[in-house]
């Protein structure tokens, strides 16, 4: 089972919503697939699947109350959901430390996606520490690419293989960052670049799969195509 954390130096990059989409892209393909949040203070993963009122969480299972498949949704084409809690309650519950042990217990999967928290805090470090490959989400901006190279050297420190980048909501203008100048910057290759799509926001802002609901745009196509590289 490969176990990937996605990863971003910052916030508003769009890692929650390519990370939801990526996970049923790949099942879509046949892998077997679970989602597991560790946003714990910025919980959204389980919104992509309507799971935010669930009576089960992932809060439960590291607090040590239930098992992993107590608190496993199913969603689009069989892919798996581990959602986290959304209220206070839900937060204070869960050990967040228990996170890296619970994540190498789970078997039975081709792809375990772990949405990391943004930047290098505790939270997000724990999420690095509980994977052993990582792909980074930046903007074609020069802000995100300098706060995601923050995420790739922590990714070294911990030894993790560090698969490449996806540059997401690239718009062609004149003022983004070029791709060769990104590879340069970052030391990664670029896997997927994913064209900004009005459909593709719209979606992910209302909590909304775009691969599901517009699934011949664009930005579906970039995202099928790196669901496709990463099977090889």
């Amino acid at each position: 089972m490969r176990r990937i954390v996605i990863a971003s130096g910052k916030g508003g990059v769009g890692r929650t919503t390519l990370t939801a989409n990526l996970g049923v892209a790949l099942a879509k393909l046949g892998k077997k697939v679970l989602l597991m949040d560790a946003g714990f203070t910025t919980p959204d993963l389980g919104l992509f699947f309507k799971l935010e009122r669930v009576l089960y969480t992932l809060n439960d299972v590291l607090s040590g109350d239930l098992s992993p498949q107590d608190a496993m949704y199913e969603g689009p084409f069989g892919v798996k959901v581990m959602p986290l809690g959304t209220t206070p309650e839900h937060m204070k519950k869960s050990n967040p430390a228990r996170y890296p042990s619970l994540v190498r217990k789970i078997e039975g999967f081709d792809f375990l996606l772990i949405d990391a928290p943004a930047g290098v805090k505790r939270e997000a470090v724990g999420a690095l520490r509980s994977a052993e490959e990582a792909l980074f989400v930046t903007l074609p901006e020069t802000v995100s690419i300098s706060d995601t190279l923050k995420s790739v050297a922590v990714a070294d420190l911990l030894g993790l293989k560090k698969l490449g980048v996806v540059v997401n909501r690239v718009r062609g203008e004149d003022y983004e960052v070029p791709s060769k100048e990104i590879e340069e910057t970052l030391e990664l290759p670029i896997l997927a670049e994913i064209p900004e799509d009005k459909s593709a926001r719209k979606a992910g802002a209302t909590g909304k799969l775009f691969l599901l609901s517009s699934p011949h745009r664009p930005a579906s196509k970039a995202l099928l195509g790196l669901a496709r590289s990463l099977s090889q």
